[in-house]
């Protein structure tokens, strides 16, 4: 259940949940992150670095980066993409202190009762949610992140949004807009904003969503950067590469290597 592919947009603006890395990137950002800390993965998700450990990345200088996937359905790219989020939003939030306005949107009893249809009926109730919401307060900022779901299993959003919004008045828009009339919205503390957001990405969490499902994004004036940035509209200079067990020579890797059912990177 890979981020990628097609499927409804969240989005205003920048939104980076389905866009790659470029190595050059993936070797200079700093983070918390350590890939050699996650131990095994338990939870049936296949891990890069193990099952692509032959291919890696060369650039125009000779420096080497090892390929790593970018795919929520790996074990260790969803972790370091989850890690980094979490790192972002915190870093938002510090730049972004009138972010403090805490919201969670869930589709309604009455709503779809599949898994796939419950994140696509939440991602078009919100679509349109977002567009009333933006002709009655102009230039609203917020980030948000996708839940998996409640104790009920209906997936909901969570946003920080920059500004007081009526309870009654994002109820009476939610019913109108098919999420439901209970939607919960409070001020929390500036220091804190961001932790109301993480708290909900734990180990695992954003892995096991349906094809298309955007996880996180923002409004468009926000930049949301995510995995880091490609710091240039051209493409990248480094070639993907396998080494051939039968030669000893890195040769180019084709689609034909990746033996799993997800794309090959751009």
């Amino acid at each position: 259940m890979s981020g990628g592919g097609g499927g409804p947009s969240l989005v205003d603006g920048e939104n980076n949940s389905r866009e790659p890395e470029p190595p050059e990137n993936r070797q200079t950002r700093q983070t918390t992150f350590n890939e050699h800390d996650l131990g095994e993965t338990d939870d049936g998700r296949y891990d890069c670095r193990d099952t692509f450990d032959d291919m890696f990345y060369r650039g125009p200088d000779g420096d080497t980066a090892q390929y790593r996937c970018d795919s929520w359905d790996c074990y260790c790219c969803a972790h370091r993409m989850r890690m980094n989020l979490i790192e972002e939003m915190e870093r938002l939030v510090e730049e972004r202190p009138e972010l403090r306005r805490f919201l969670t949107l869930t589709i309604g009893e009455d709503g779809p009762s599949t898994t796939d249809a419950q994140h696509k009926h939440l991602t078009d109730r919100f679509n349109a949610l977002r567009t009333e919401l933006r002709d009655r307060h102009p230039n609203l900022s917020y980030i948000w992140v996708r839940h998996e779901g409640d104790e009920k299993g209906r997936p909901h959003l969570h946003l920080l949004v920059d500004r007081y919004l009526p309870q009654d008045e994002l109820s009476t828009i939610a019913s109108r807009t098919g999420l439901g009339e209970i939607v919960d919205i409070r001020r929390v503390n500036a220091r804190n904003a961001a932790k109301y957001l993480t708290s909900y990405l734990g180990k695992g969490a954003l892995a096991q969503l349906p094809d298309g499902s955007r996880r996180y994004g923002s409004s468009a004036d926000i930049d949301l950067n995510v995995r880091g940035g490609g710091g240039d509209d051209g493409p990248t200079t480094w070639r993907l590469l396998k080494d051939d067990p039968h030669t000893d020579i890195a040769r180019p890797v084709v689609k034909a290597d990746f033996v799993r059912d997800h794309p090959p990177p751009d």
